[in-house]
């Protein structure tokens, strides 16, 4: 059953590694930058590598046949995130197995690390949109970031008012006080 639901969901949990990866891709250079940690500039590259493999294996796993219109173009910048992702990988690599340096100190390449930062921040806010709808201030459940009853309940937990399945705001059978102690009716 867990296996089931992590093939099935895969890409959603794939795209995440690139979007971390590639910002501490860039991190890590700038860091090595201003604290003069020569070292730090092999944790950049790391990232880098690793970033752009999940960065092809989220291309790799995503939805095809979603029926949001948003899909085609959340695909499309995928598809450029992993392909400037590559080139920075061989560039990077060919540099640095070449000419024995690290390329990591290069102010053009940190800006087209940051163009890839960019992209794939742009591709999972096109993503999240699809994935989450929007709320409105106030617009919250109960017990969730938005106060009112029930506060610090958990959706569906005994002891939380206004949840279905809930025990009407009182406290649960085997006498405990809930999940804030105070949510009893009134």
């Amino acid at each position: 059953m867990v296996m089931n639901y992590l093939w099935d969901n895969k890409h959603f949990i794939i795209t995440h590694f690139p979007i971390v990866l590639l910002l501490f891709s860039l991190l890590f250079d700038l860091a090595a930058l201003i604290w003069k940690k020569r070292e730090w500039h092999s944790a950049a590259l790391i990232c880098l590598i690793i970033g752009t493999v999940s960065t092809v294996a989220a291309v790799l796993t995503g939805p095809k046949m979603m029926r949001n219109p948003n899909v085609e173009t959340h695909a499309m910048y995928g598809v450029y995130t992993m392909y400037l992702a590559i080139a920075l990988c061989i560039v990077r690599g060919a540099i640095g197995l070449w000419k024995k340096r690290d390329v990591g100190r290069n102010p053009l390449y940190l800006v087209v690390t940051l163009a890839a930062v960019v992209l794939v921040m742009y591709t999972a806010h096109l993503g999240g949109e699809m994935v989450h709808r929007p709320f409105e201030p106030g617009q919250f459940p109960q017990g969730q970031m938005g106060g009112g009853q029930g506060q610090g309940a958990s959706a569906g937990m005994p002891g939380g008012q206004g949840v279905p399945g809930d025990q009407g705001g009182q406290p649960p059978a085997d006498g405990s006080a809930g999940a804030s102690g105070s949510d009893s009716a009134e």
